[in-house]
C-alpha cells in the first residue's frame, strides 16, 4: 500500500480540529520552538498564537505561516515513522510545505517565500479589495454563464463537478453570491482571503514572481510532485520554479489532480496539515480511493 499513497498539503486553515498540538506532542516535537524560529525570521508576533483563543484564522499571512508550520512538523513525523508516499502535491500556498516534504527547500526558505509572495501581491493590489468565495451547486458551464460578462470575477479553483472557488473584486463578488443563492446554489461562502490568488489579475506580474522563485536555494525534489495547475509531474528545479509562478497566476484544479493521481494508481490520500479542508473538498470527488487527514488523529 505504501507505494499507492499521496500526501497532500493544504494552503491555510479554515478550522482546527483541536487535535493538532496533541499529535505533535505525542511524537515529541516542539511546536513552540518552531514558532519562535519563524517569528525571529518574519517578525509577525507569531508567539501570540493560541489554537483556541487566538489562532489567526482571520489573519491571512499568519494563517498561511501556521498552516506551513503544522504541515512541516507533520512532514517530519511522517519521515520519522518511515511513511513515504509515491507522489505529493500542494494546494495553493500549500505548495511550499509540499516542497519542504520533497526536500526541495528548507524550512526557512518556505517561510520566506510565503512572506515575500504575500507582500508582493499586497503591493501589486495597492489596497484594492478582492475576495475569494466557494460556490457549490452549479456545473462549470452554468457558473460561467454568471461570471462570463463580469470583468472582475473568474473561476480560479475547481474542487468537484459542482464545487468551485471564484475570485474577484469584493464589490462584484458579494452581489454575485447573493444572485447565485437565489438561482439555487447549494452553498456559498466567503474565505478569510483578501487576495485574488490564481487569477488573471496577477498575470501581468509574472516576471516579479519569477524573480522571487529565483531568489532562493531550491533542489530537485526527492519525491515527485503533481502540479495542481496542469497535473504534470515535477521532478526538476526548473519545473519547481515554473510551478511556483504558475501556482500564483493560474487556476488550480484539485478535482482533476485527485482524478489524475487515482488514475496513476493512488489509493490513499493523506492531508498533511492542520484542519481538514482538503478532506472536505475530496467528498465532492468520486473514485476508488480513501482520503484521510492527519489532524483527525487517525493516521500516525
Amino acid at each position: 500500500m505504501q507505494n499507492k499513497i499521496t500526501h497532500l498539503f493544504p494552503a491555510f486553515v479554515l478550522k482546527y480540529t483541536g487535535k493538532e498540538l496533541n499529535i505533535i506532542e505525542k511524537y515529541g516535537y516542539d511546536f513552540h520552538k518552531r514558532v519562535r524560529l519563524s517569528n525571529e525570521l518574519l517578525d509577525l508576533n507569531l508567539e501570540e498564537f493560541d489554537i483556541i483563543k487566538n489562532n489567526f484564522t482571520n489573519e491571512e499571512l499568519k494563517n498561511q505561516v501556521f498552516s506551513y508550520i503544522f504541515s512541516c512538523i507533520f512532514s517530519d513525523i511522517l519521515y520519522e515513522n518511515k511513511k513515504t508516499p509515491k507522489l505529493i502535491s500542494g494546494f495553493s500556498m500549500g505548495l511550499y510545505a509540499a516542497l519542504y516534504h520533497a526536500k526541495s527547500i528548507n524550512f526557512n526558505t518556505g517561510l520566506l517565500l510565503i512572506n515575500d509572495i504575500f507582500n508582493e501581491i499586497k503591493q501589486i493590489l495597492s489596497n484594492k479589495k478582492y475576495v475569494m468565495a466557494s460556490v457549490i451547486g452549479f456545473s462549470q458551464s452554468d457558473l460561467e454563464l454568471f461570471t462570463f460578462k463580469l470583468k472582475n470575477v473568474e473561476i480560479v479553483i475547481q474542487n468537484g463537478i459542482y464545487s468551485f472557488v471564484i475570485s474577484g473584486k469584493e464589490a462584484v463578488v458579494k452581489p454575485l453570491l447573493e444572485k447565485l443563492q437565489l438561482e439555487g446554489a447549494i452553498h456559498v461562502s466567503l474565505f478569510n482571503v483578501s487576495f485574488p490568488y490564481h487569477s488573471k489579475i496577477l498575470r501581468n506580474h509574472t516576471h516579479t514572481f519569477e524573480l522571487i522563485a529565483n531568489k532562493y536555494q531550491i533542489s530537485n525534489p526527492k519525491i515527485p510532485l503533481i502540479s495542481m495547475t496542469d497535473q504534470t509531474e515535477l521532478t526538476t528545479i526548473k519545473q519547481v520554479k515554473s510551478e511556483m509562478v504558475k501556482n500564483i497566476i493560474k487556476p488550480l484544479n484539485f478535482f482533476k489532480t485527485i482524478q489524475t493521481l487515482n488514475d496513476l494508481g493512488i489509493k490513499q490520500f493523506i492531508e498533511v496539515g492542520a484542519g481538514t479542508s482538503l478532506l472536505k473538498s475530496s467528498k465532492f470527488i468520486e473514485g476508488d480511493f480513501d482520503f484521510q487527514a492527519i489532524s483527525n488523529g487517525k493516521i500516525l
